[in-house]
């Protein structure tokens, strides 16, 4: 029985309509249902109507009901003819079929009923005008057949080879007249009700179509995600702007699990939770993972709606794509974390230039007289051993301070055109290289200088000095040994890169110091380069100043500094210095001794510290020079006035 229905409505449901096209989709259904009914139990009645008139010699009757037999047939197969040439078809039928009956059998036999079905069926299929005019046409036709009757003009029919109608013998025109009225009252009533309900229910739908489509249109072009779901979690529903977050279409989502698109599924669990004791879901932050594999942190806002017992039926809420939000509070945290340690740097620097320029004053002494003494002493004199050994001491000391005049930014005292190729190159013959091997004799250095544009300005010793402190943090973060590999390269950035500095779009010469060593934590990376931070235990070398002068160093020549660490990987430095198209290099030649001898020439010496002048007066006297100091920049102009 089910597969007839279904196959019955199978062929009366419109194959080009749905049912969200309202009233239009129903009268389409009603008139191939009607065109079905017709034609299949139509040819029940056709056949015995058909002997019927041929027996009593009614051929007009059977010629009719034959033509509009095949006309329904034809409408029937043909439903790509227009809706309306159907309708119109089948009400024009139905009024045909009532007169014919009227004509030949007379008024009181069946055709009054086709005659009542006429207006009816055509509200149903062509609406509330359509069935007042019908219902005209069968008040005029009901108005003419009681002129026939009045005139006794029926007689007429007879010489038509149509059979005499059976009329009452008394008063056969008031009899008519009180058929007619009550035929048309409840033609009228029947018409008015069917079209008034269909009226009714087409603005209904009409309002319900527009409710809907405005909110489809909304529920469409909405930029945040509705959805909703089962209570274990089953996508019920969901809005097309999931595909721009998810890469999934609706149809891919409906019926899956929420859990699948989490990247946490514990953290899918919880949300649930939640929602179920709370009722709703306010500000929640998410973690999606969409086709590719990409992650999207999501807010989520969501509520339990219940049936109309009260019991939970189902989660509906909306979600949106606040990656963009968290990735631009990163930055920011990133861009404070920056100047905040920038801050910190110049503060720091600030501090270590005061420090170094009194440092400066006090080791002068013990850097010079030193060496003033020993030009007084024969070669083998024993105090001359005792004089290097304070010599060397100063000299280290005013490394130190050296060191922090870097940080202090005050370091970079000339610009010279250098090839960072030629610079790498010769610190690997250096003595401090050497010593650095010397403490780690395990470490093998491997170099790949491939830079072709190497050049760019700065201070081949502070630049030196850089690499010096990257290798050597490079060996101790290996203790068992490993290698260190040192590399030039040329990089052309188009955009910015966001690393531990923000590398500025640009042109570059990059140094990069690599080791395969234990790495950088996360939260000493962030103090890496503070002066004296260091995580060296006791027995290695350091004073906790090396990365603090990298800093300064990289600062003073306008570049710039990436890190990438990890604890299985060890750690890369990488060094941005712009490149200069002047390709020119700068070369100072020597000055020997002699060159710096003088001949009685007098020199004016100022500085506030009494000691300098007299360290400076020494030395340029030794030198072959008169000096005159004086203390300030006022005694200055006052002696040369004089």
């Amino acid at each position: 029985m089910k597969k007839i229905v279904s196959f019955f409505d199978k062929l009366t449901t419109p194959a080009n309509l749905t049912i969200k096209d309202g009233i239009t989709f129903w009268q389409e259904k009603v008139l191939l249902t009607l065109l079905l009914v017709t034609v299949g139990l139509g040819l029940i009645t056709y056949i015995p109507s058909f002997v019927l008139s041929v027996m009593e010699n009614l051929w007009f009757i059977a010629i009719v009901d034959t033509l509009i037999y095949i006309f329904l047939l034809f409408l029937f197969f043909r439903p790509n003819l227009s809706f309306t040439f159907r309708a119109a078809s089948i009400s024009i039928i139905s009024y045909l079929l009532g007169m014919v009956l009227i004509i030949t059998l007379g008024p009181f036999g069946a055709g009054p009923v086709w005659l009542f079905f006429f207006p009816v069926i055509t509200g149903v299929l062509l609406g509330y005008r359509m069935a007042f005019g019908a219902l005209l046409i069968n008040t005029l036709t009901i108005t003419g057949l009681g002129f026939l009757i009045k005139y006794n003009l029926t007689d007429l029919l007879v010489s038509f080879n149509f059979k005499p109608w059976h009329l009452a013998v008394e008063n056969p025109l008031g009899k008519w007249v009180v058929i007619s009225l009550n035929f048309m009252l409840l033609n009228i009533v029947a018409t008015l009700s069917v079209t008034t309900i269909l009226s009714g229910l087409q603005s209904s739908m009409m309002a319900i179509a527009k409710s809907d489509k405005k909110h489809r249109r909304i529920f469409e072009n909405i930029l945040d995600v509705y959805f909703e779901t089962s209570m274990e979690g089953i996508i019920l529903e969901v809005s097309i702007s999931v595909e721009k977050i998810s890469q999934y279409s609706q149809n891919e989502l409906r019926g899956q699990s929420i859990f699948n698109i989490f990247e946490d599924p514990h953290q899918c669990d919880e949300a649930i939770k939640n929602i179920i004791q709370t009722g709703y879901l306010k500000d929640h932050e998410i973690r999606l993972v969409n086709k590719d594999g990409n992650i999207h942190f999501c807010s989520v806002n969501a509520r339990i709606l219940k049936d109309k017992n009260g019991s939970p039926e189902k989660i509906i809420g909306i979600f949106r794509d606040i990656s963009d939000q968290k990735a631009m509070e990163k930055e920011k945290k990133e861009l404070e974390e920056r100047l905040i340690r920038s801050q910190k740097m110049e503060t720091l620097g600030l501090l270590a230039g005061g420090v170094a320029h009194d440092l400066n004053n006090i080791l002068s002494g013990i850097v010079t007289y030193p060496e003033l003494l020993a030009m007084d002493l024969h070669r083998d004199d024993p105090l001359k051993k005792s004089l290097d050994i304070i010599q060397s001491s100063g000299n280290r000391a005013a490394e130190i301070v050296q060191d922090l005049l870097t940080l202090s930014r005050r370091g970079v005292i000339t610009r010279e055109t250098l090839n960072l190729n030629e610079l790498v190159l010769d610190f690997l013959f250096t003595l401090e290289y050497k010593k650095i091997l010397s403490f780690h004799p395990n470490i093998i250095v491997e170099k790949q200088i491939t830079a072709t544009t190497p050049f760019l300005k700065g201070s081949s010793i502070h630049l030196q000095k850089t690499l010096m402190n990257l290798i050597s943090n490079a060996a101790e973060a290996q203790p068992d040994g490993g290698v260190i590999h040192i590399r030039t390269q040329n990089r052309h950035l188009d955009k910015p890169i966001k690393g531990y500095d923000h590398v500025q779009a640009g042109n570059y010469v990059v140094l990069s110091v690599q080791d395969k060593g234990i790495g950088i934590d996360p939260e000493d990376l962030k103090r890496i380069f503070e002066p004296f931070f260091t995580k060296k235990v006791m027995g290695r070398s350091g004073t906790g100043l090396g990365m603090a002068v990298v800093w300064g160093t990289v600062q003073d020549h306008e570049g710039y500094i990436d890190i990438i660490s990890s604890a299985a990987k060890g750690t890369i430095f990488n060094l941005y210095f712009p490149i200069t198209h002047d390709e020119t290099l700068t070369k100072i030649e020597p000055l020997s001794i002699d060159a710096y001898k003088g001949n009685g020439e007098k020199i004016l010496v100022i500085d506030d510290v009494d000691e300098q002048r007299q360290i400076a007066g020494i030395t340029l006297e030794k030198l072959g020079y008169k000096t005159i100091g004086v203390k300030s920049g006022e005694e200055a102009i006052q002696y040369l006035k004089e």
